[in-house]
């Protein structure tokens, strides 16, 4: 169906007089219209050529409509078509059956030409609505596949220069370097932050291999507390007056891939140490409050909250994506519960 032809309307009965009478009515107000006297004549009409609509009778004597529009609705070229049914019949079970079947509309007859006119008009809107729809859809994929190579492509190109930068301002770091304490004071800043973009470009490209089944996952026996632990030790310099604590009694062992469990780790106490303000505590792994409606929005890749600390942390909305996928992929699920006080709890769960 485009805009430079007419909508096309399929008349199926086996009573000549009616689809003169239909195809009279509908051919005058610009329809393009074919007609045929059997169902099965009707479904090689719409296996050759799907139309925009189909008037369909229910009592014909060599399949009824009810029989024509089930065929025609286990079809992928036919399935989304409307079928409007055609009926005598007026017993509240026939018009279930017709609704059943898959019509979207019956009308009883002897039929008014207004009303059948009124009934088609309505449905083949419907249905080039759906067919814009779909090809919006569509094209939003495509852009949206473009989106994602277009910053694979980037990111990938960016992995070397920080990996070089990180060597650089590590060296800077040596016995021989005659920096003020201040100066190494903003080094390790530096550093911190070329760590950080680091883990957003694995981040980034991490998700697409998730999200396409190619991230393999290397299961083993881990010790979840020891990983936590390794967190804790290397996130607490990022504020040094931040207690993060971790409730264990014990060893917390999961055949897990521990590698993508650190990293999960790694994402959820970062993000709380940002978007928290100093002094508030950590718990593996809680931060602001995230408001009800938003729990399902900040786990899609590239959904992100306006609620950073001060407004002073910017976010690609890629970490917690990550976590979901890493989390799922290895038959686990992950989610955020309001916490105690104004903060918000970050939890995920592994198979045992």
């Amino acid at each position: 169906m485009t805009r430079e032809s007419p909508p096309s309307v399929l008349v199926v009965d086996d009573t000549i007089e009616n689809l003169r009478l239909l195809s009279d009515i509908l051919d005058h107000q610009g329809y393009d219209v074919r007609a045929v006297t059997s169902g099965s004549q009707a479904l090689r009409a719409v296996e050759h050529d799907p139309p925009d609509l189909i008037l369909l009778d229910i009592t014909m004597p060599d399949m009824d409509g009810y029989e024509v529009c089930r065929r025609l609705k286990a079809t992928d070229g036919a399935k989304d078509v409307p079928v409007i049914f055609l009926t005598a019949l007026s017993d509240t079970a026939d018009k279930v059956q017709a609704f059943d079947v898959g019509g979207v509309d019956y009308v009883t007859k002897p039929f008014r030409g207004e009303e059948i006119l009124a009934r088609v008009k309505t449905h083949v809107a419907l249905r080039q609505s759906q067919v814009a729809l779909g090809a919006s859809y569509a094209r939003l994929r495509e852009l949206e596949q473009l989106r994602d190579d277009l910053v694979q492509m980037i990111v990938h190109d960016m992995r070397s220069p920080l990996a070089a930068m990180s060597i650089h301002l590590r060296l800077l770091t040596g016995p021989a370097a005659a920096l003020s304490d201040k100066s190494q004071e903003d080094l390790h800043a530096a550093i911190r932050s070329a760590e950080t973009l680091s883990r957003m470009t694995n981040d980034l490209l991490d998700v697409s291999r998730l999200e396409e089944g190619r991230m393999p996952i290397d299961r083993a026996v881990w010790n979840l507390t020891e990983i936590a632990n390794d967190v804790r030790a290397a996130l607490g310099v990022m504020d040094r007056d931040r207690r993060i604590d971790i409730d264990s009694a014990g060893p917390v062992e999961v055949n897990c891939d521990g590698a993508l469990v650190r990293r999960v780790l790694e994402n959820l106490v970062s993000n709380g140490i940002r978007h928290t303000p100093a002094g508030s505590y950590l718990r593996i792994s809680s931060g602001v409050g995230v408001p009800a409606q938003a729990r399902e929005k900040i786990f899609e890749k590239f959904g992100t909250l306006v609620t950073s600390h001060e407004g002073t942390y910017h976010s690609t909305g890629v970490g917690l994506a990550f976590c979901k996928l890493a989390i799922e992929a290895q038959g686990g699920v992950i989610g955020v519960d309001p916490g105690v006080q104004v903060g918000s709890v970050f939890w995920f769960e592994l198979p045992a």
